[in-house]
Formats: structure tokens, sequence, C-alpha cells
């Protein structure tokens, strides 16, 4: 099986100096450059990938299709250039391409770091058919189709910058030339307008969206999550409560809709209703949506050494707290309440 990994790219000098190397088994790279003003296209050839150029016209879709349209191989793989592939999927890809396959679609993990990285499956390797083509002018995606498989490695996103604002004006230029958004495009909108701060613009957006029976579940479902957070942080628990029902009627809950339920009941004192929602976090093995490290260990770790301290239950909120300490050693919070135990 012969692969082609294609990239598009600007001004991404250094990202693609650190990802070109790790792509050993590729049979051709094809890099597609937007309008670097860096030496970006340098660094492509030195690297032997096939370069190309593409007028940007603010469509992520209509970029990668262009890069698409370019490759050779029996399967297109895309990434970004500040992605990073792990040894571990380096050695699978290569295993995988020596290996018969009949399946024409392929997820992988798709890791973001931090201090408590978060992980989602997404579309990474595609048959190079007529169907394997992006769409939507940003937040693009390709549909699935055929044997789906999912591959047990991940590709992490490193960036070196936030695109924040940079996809507010690109989705702002959009409404204001007419374009009409697709249910999807709202969704990835009002999660645009919440990442620039603009809650209250964003709450519309989330409300229509979430109330499509037609839309994806899991983003309906993450809406009504987001929805939850922010009732919850204006002390709307009762609307906070029906966002969060909503959501698990959907999906099964996921650590970070228990950790919200847990912060229902945690800010009004009602400890034994906060820590049954925080033991279901830590015990939580939902792999659709975002999956985050922070909700599924660390913060019910924590929240739960608060719940048993006030009820009483003072070694085993000692013992959550050595969890969560173990977790993330040196966080603000297991800092102080590392003192507030020693004290105790």
């Amino acid at each position: 099986m012969r692969i082609s990994v294609t990239l598009i790219v600007r001004n991404e000098e250094k990202n693609l100096a650190r990802l070109l190397p790790q792509l050993t088994f590729a049979d051709e790279v094809v890099v597609v450059d937007t309008g670097s003003e860096d030496e970006t296209c340098q660094v492509a050839l030195s690297h032997g990938a096939r370069l190309f150029h593409f007028d940007w016209t603010d469509d992520f879709s209509a970029a990668r299709n262009c890069a698409i349209a370019h490759a050779a191989g029996d399967y297109v793989m895309w990434l970004d250039a500040d992605d990073v592939l792990p040894p571990k999927t380096q050695h699978l890809l290569m295993k995988w391409k020596k290996s018969p396959s009949d399946s024409d679609f392929y997820y992988m993990r798709y890791r973001m770091d931090g201090d408590f990285p978060f992980w989602f499956w997404r579309e990474r390797i595609v048959r190079r058919t007529d169907k394997c083509r992006f769409r939507g002018f940003i937040h693009e995606s390709i549909a699935p189709f055929g044997k789906v498989e999912y591959l047990d490695c991940e590709v992490v996103h490193r960036p070196s910058a936030t695109h924040a604002e940079r996809n507010l004006r690109i989705y702002q230029n959009a409404i204001a030339s007419g374009r009409r958004l697709g249910l999807r495009d709202k969704y990835y909108y009002a999660r645009t307008l919440v990442d620039n701060e603009l809650v209250e613009e964003a709450v519309p957006v989330f409300r229509t969206f979430v109330s499509c029976n037609r839309a994806n579940p899991v983003d309906r479902a993450d809406g009504l999550k987001i929805l939850a957070g922010l009732c919850i942080s204006r002390r709307d628990y009762s609307d906070a409560l029906c966002y969060l029902s909503r959501c698990v009627r959907l999906l099964p809950p996921s650590g970070e809709v228990c950790c919200l339920f847990g912060q229902v009941y945690f800010e009004q004192g009602l400890w034994t209703m906060a820590a049954d929602w925080y033991f279901m976090a830590l015990n939580s093995r939902v792999q659709s949506g975002f999956v985050n490290e922070y909700y599924n260990g660390f913060l019910p770790n924590v929240q739960l050494s608060v719940c048993l301290y006030h009820m009483g239950r003072y070694t085993e909120a000692r013992e959550f707290h050595n969890a969560a300490k173990r977790i993330a050693p040196s966080h603000p919070t297991v800092v102080m309440n590392d003192a507030f135990f020693r004290l105790g």
C-alpha cells in the first residue's frame, strides 16, 4: 500500500523541520504552501517533499483538497505542520503499510498537549477515492465511508500559537459575505465565540444548535455541556441541570459531564450528592467527543478529598488528596491542600 502524507502550510519553517523527518513511512509528502514569507518552502524541498502553491481564500477544505488532488498514493494521510508523530505511531504506520487492508477510513487519536492533555478520535488516513474530500471552510472534515477502522496510535498537536482570533475573523468574514453556516459550522462558530470570550454572543448560537435533532449527537452533547458550564458560572444551577440531563439522554456521561454534575452540588454544599458524581467521573470510560485527563483523574480526586473531608471521612479525604498529588504534585490546588492536610 502506498501512502501520501499531505500538509497545508504557511510560515511553518520550524514546525515543518520537526515533522518531516518523522514521515519515513510515507511514499510521498505533498506540501501545499498558502503564502509563506519565511523559509517554509525551502525546508519542504530540502526534505524531499513535493511542493505546490495555493492562493489562500479563507477555506481550509479548498486547500486540503488541492493537496489531495496532487497525491498519488492508495491512501491519503493529512497532518498539520505543528503535529508530532510519536515513535509508536511511526512504527505502527510502517507496519500497517506492509499489511494488506480492505478498510477505507481510519481514525487515530488526536491529542492536544498541555498540563492536562485531552484527545479525541479524528479521521486521519483515507483511501484515495472520489469520496476522499474535505468539507467545511473551517474545522474541515471528511465524512466517513466504506469500512471504518480505529488505529491504536496517536498524532500529537503542539501548536506554537493560538488561532482563536484568526478563526473568528474567518467566520465573521464568511457571515458578512452571506455564507450560510451549516450545522457543524454553527457548533464550531459558537465554540470560537467562547474562545474569544464572546460568551453572550455564543449562547444563542449554541441553543439553536443543540435543539436540532439532525445535528451530530457528540457535538450536541458537547454544546449542552458548554451551556451547562456557563450556567454554573452564573450560579444558575437549575438550568445547568436541565442542560446536563439533556446531555446524558444523548450519550453516556463522560468524566467532564460527571464533574459538571458534581460541581452543581459541590457549590451548594451538598457533599454526598457531589461525591457520587465525582466517583462516577473517576470510573467513566466514555471515549466519545473530547476525552480530558483533567476530568477523568485530577479534578475528581481533588473534589472528592474536599467532599469527604466535609462528610467527616478524613482518612479517605487524605487518600484522594494523595491521588491528586501523584497526578500533578506542583499544581497550586494540590500545594494548598497539602499544607492543609499537614496542619490537620
